[in-house]
């Protein structure tokens, strides 16, 4: 019986470790969280090339869980763009999120939309059409929204 109350308080306690980790993240600086959000995605993109250029083989419920990782993340990025966070020295995102958020919104729903219909493609040519599509909708995005990189 003690052996089972200290397992039990031992789950407890790394349970109560991850809520309060989330926590801090969550309550963490919105650049450091939207840049670690979008690495994701162009890393998820990285992974999913190679899906729709033939170098990996089809496989529907890898590039379907890929997908759902960057609907999921262009969802997640509405909250990491705060009024006031342009002014953060290390961010790559133009005022002008801030000053048309509409269609910055728009575009981060577009890209969810785009990632969900990439992810139910049923054949590798049907994901690369979707694929392609996606990339044009994180391009625009781009094009409008982040600092050029020199």
């Amino acid at each position: 019986m003690t052996q089972s109350r200290t397992v039990l308080a031992a789950v407890a306690g790394a349970g109560l470790s991850l809520i309060l980790a989330a926590s801090a993240v969550g309550a963490g600086n919105p650049v450091e969280e939207r840049q670690a959000t979008m690495k994701h995605v162009g890393q998820s993109v990285k992974e999913a090339s190679a899906y729709a250029s033939g170098k990996e083989a089809w496989d529907a419920s890898k590039v379907k869980a890929i997908m759902g990782g960057i609907a999921a993340d262009a969802k997640k990025a509405h909250g990491l763009f705060p009024k006031g966070s342009d002014k953060d020295a290390k961010t790559e995102a133009l005022p002008k999120i801030w000053e048309n958020r509409a269609d910055f919104d728009k575009k981060l729903d577009d890209l969810a939309a785009a990632a969900t219909t990439a992810g139910k493609a049923a054949s590798a040519d049907e994901f690369k059409t979707a694929f392609r599509a996606l990339g044009g909708t994180c391009k625009s995005c781009h094009d409008d929204y982040r600092a050029k990189k020199s």
